[in-house]
């Protein structure tokens, strides 16, 4: 029933959900235990999305037939500076979070949702200010159509599961290592860790809280427009509708289910990936051959499948979500006067 080449198919789409999952919900993650609710990873990821490709497009564009088009070396280093412009566009999103929590001690959550909305509108005028069209459809797919990572083993299940993958995801894993690393092993995670935990307390040793936050929240917002941008250019879309089809919330799905600990996050990003990947990688083979007593059912349908991911997300949040334990700061504003 599934062929050694939709098996390839699949692990192609798992490695690209795993790492943009991983990213966005460690995105989450920073950001709360610093202690600013970050509401707003889906607009981060759409920022982080849009100004990568964008960049890529430009970049085509500008050095049409020169070496950075034509050969697989200036392509990669393409694909490595687009993930570099997503991170640094996406720090500069973060601040407009940071600065209103921190300074005017806004409504987080608040911010954050009216973020998520900017942020496609934004992106959208943008799009529509530098194609001359007036749609929000990036082109994500034959950016360089001269070069692309091509395997050719001959072995089905290979050559499906690694071609097309951008250097984009290499950067993706070392950032995922990098964030691990500081996060659980590094002074700088137990300082973060602290500033959500009690501010004062972490105040009165030392600890600049704000600057923490501004910190923390920035590396979030980083590492889910990377997250963002890995998904949105590694898959085979073709034309990307700018949005995050809701991964932003996702990810703060699976990092409540991970407990705000990098190891279990990571687990909780494996299994959503899985079911992402699932769907429409099998999905064509469910419907033709289909299991007897699952005929003519809505298990036998593709769109049960696709909207499985986000069904589990829902019933696994119901089910844990009381055993979890967020930073106890995490959403109230700190007045280092009332220490």
């Amino acid at each position: 029933m599934f062929s050694p080449s939709s098996i390839g198919n699949f692990v192609n789409y798992f490695i690209i959900y795993v790492v943009g999952f991983i990213l966005g919900s460690f995105g989450g993650m920073y950001s709360e235990c610093s202690g600013i609710i970050n509401i707003a990873l889906e607009g981060s990821m759409v920022v982080g999305a849009f100004s990568g490709i964008m960049f890529l497009q430009i970049m085509a564009d500008a050095a049409a037939n020169t070496w950075l088009t034509t050969t697989l070396g200036g392509v990669a280093i393409l694909y490595i500076l687009g993930s570099l412009v997503a991170i640094l566009i996406s720090i500069l999103f973060s601040f407009l979070l940071s600065f209103v929590s921190i300074k005017l001690k806004a409504d987080q959550t608040i911010v954050g949702t009216a973020l998520n909305i900017v942020a496609v509108a934004v992106c959208t005028i943008v799009n529509t200010f530098i194609t001359g069209k007036e749609n929000n459809e990036v082109k994500t797919s034959s950016i360089f159509p001269q070069v692309s990572l091509s395997i050719n083993t001959g072995n089905d299940f290979i050559d499906n599961a690694f071609s097309g993958l951008n250097y984009s995801i290499i950067v993706g894993i070392i950032a995922i290592i990098i964030l691990m690393v500081v996060m659980d092993k590094m002074r700088f995670g137990l300082r973060l860790r602290a500033c959500g935990e009690n501010p004062g307390a972490a105040d009165s040793v030392g600890i600049n809280v704000y600057r923490m936050r501004y910190i923390g929240t920035a590396i979030g917002s980083s590492a889910a427009g990377l997250g963002g941008f890995i998904i949105f250019s590694n898959l085979p879309l073709g034309m990307w509708n700018i949005n995050a089809l809701g991964f932003g919330f996702l990810v703060i799905a699976i990092e409540i289910l991970g407990n705000w600990k990098t190891r279990t996050i990571m687990l909780g990003s494996t299994f959503f990936a899985f079911f992402f990947a699932f769907a429409p990688t099998f999905t064509a083979q469910i419907g033709i051959h289909p299991i007897p007593a699952l005929k003519n059912t809505i298990f036998a349908t593709r769109a049960f499948y696709y909207c499985l991911p986000y069904l589990l997300a829902f019933i696994t949040l119901i089910i844990f979500s009381k055993k979890s334990r967020a930073p106890k700061a995490e959403g109230k504003p700190y007045d280092k006067s009332t220490r």
